[in-house]
């Protein structure tokens, strides 16, 4: 039962935190903590609002892991999640009479592993940036810069929901990174813009299969004015799923190159823009914090 008693604690703790009326209009039907979220994440807000002005949509359908992984259009302004709410609710009030509790709790984590505010952010992002390069390398690079940027996102709505209540935000997959910036990066705006360019770069690296022994290296060099705060970085950034960084991405990269180039070009027609190329060496990387620091003064950052 141990299993259960976890699941049943995070429910029952992210449950009591009060929520804020006016933002129910944000809010999405039977989506988990949508509304506990967006009373406490300014940046969860805006997210919300930017995709919502851009014409996005929302599906409440049953989503599994494995669909979710595969078959959702990651460049359609439609997300579709799991609508699990109640269902949440009444397993922790009635536990009891529930037959296989651990089930339960399986059935409701294969259901519910869509994070919408990382799903909605790719969708922002694809706006934000420059049109894609279209040679296949190239657009790779883009996608993991693309990628790169979203991650950045979800680190920093770890911290801004805090170390108590993001571990069992996370655990509920409705985000997927939890709060850890150090007092000393987050005491002013100047300084945590640079520990989240930091963790950029880092993941980014990581992304294009650096060895993750050498990730600090080439983020001191790239971004050598606070070794210190790289070395926090760093290791945050290192906490990505290596199983997504190693085989999940790079296997959908090979496989959707073309398509992916075909519906970003479709999201770019019109733009006189000229396309964002990414350089061919890691530790060249220079202009496209620009990019970056455009993309956390959207967000509120």
């Amino acid at each position: 039962m141990t299993k259960v008693s976890d699941f049943l604690k995070d429910v029952r703790l992210l449950s009591k935190i009060p929520t804020e009326k006016r933002l129910t209009k944000l809010q999405l039907y039977e989506y988990p903590f949508d509304q506990k979220l967006l009373t406490l994440s300014p940046l969860y807000r805006e997210s919300r609002k930017q995709y919502l002005k851009l014409g996005g949509r929302f599906s409440p359908r049953i989503s599994s892991t494995m669909r979710s992984l595969s078959a959702q259009d990651l460049f359609a302004d439609e997300i579709d999640y799991t609508p699990s709410a109640t269902e949440l609710d009444w397993f922790a009030n009635n536990v009891d009479d529930v037959y296989d509790p651990d089930e339960e709790v399986l059935a409701l984590e294969r259901f519910n592993t869509i994070s919408v505010f990382h799903e909605q952010n790719h969708r922002i992002l694809w706006r934000i940036l420059p049109p894609a390069p279209k040679e296949e390398r190239d657009l790779i690079r883009y996608l993991n810069f693309a990628e790169s940027l979203v991650v950045m996102l979800d680190l920093a709505l770890g911290d801004q929901i805090g170390s108590k209540l993001s571990p069992a935000f996370e655990r509920m997959k409705v985000i997927y990174r939890t709060g850890g910036a150090s007092k000393g990066w987050s005491a002013s705006r100047k300084v945590y813009r640079e520990y989240l360019l930091s963790m950029l770069c880092a993941t980014y690296f990581i992304l294009e299969l650096m060895n993750p022994e050498d990730v600090l290296k080439a983020v001191n060099y790239v971004l050598p004015g606070s070794r210190k705060m790289n070395r926090e970085a760093v290791d945050r950034a290192l906490d990505l799923n290596e199983l997504f960084t190693r085989i999940t991405n790079p296997q959908w990269q090979e496989r959707s190159w073309r398509e992916a180039s075909a519906k970003l070009t479709r999201l770019h027609r019109g733009s006189n823009a000229e396309a964002l190329y990414l350089p061919e060496d890691p530790l060249d990387l220079d202009e496209e914090f620009v990019f970056a620091r455009f993309v956390l003064y959207q967000f509120g950052l």
